[in-house]
């Protein structure tokens, strides 16, 4: 199972972390696990690519989060929750 947790502050999210391996096929296969990780890895590079600083604590913790990474934050934690609620067997998403 995967599991995305965040972490909120004045309901905006300052922490993520995903883990796991969805199971619903084999891996390479894998239709659930592709999604999350595209949605992860796009979110986690786009910030990157504008200059973020994460700190690796059990997951990333964004800096000076500004409006711009509040948007992708809710990007990739919508997209995710979605993908839970379509299957709660093999993604779970903690806050």
């Amino acid at each position: 199972m995967i599991t995305a947790k965040f972490k909120k502050q004045n309901n905006q999210i300052y922490w993520y972390q995903v883990t796991g391996h969805a199971g619903f096929a084999n891996i390479g296969n894998d239709i659930v696990c592709a999604g999350v990780s595209v949605l992860y890895i796009t979110v986690t590079n786009t910030l990157l690519a504008a200059g973020r600083t994460f700190e690796r604590d059990e997951g990333y913790f964004v800096l000076d989060a500004n409006d711009y990474d509040m948007a992708c934050l809710k990007v990739l934690y919508d997209g995710i929750k979605a993908i839970a609620e379509q299957y709660p067997e093999n993604v779970k998403v903690e806050e």
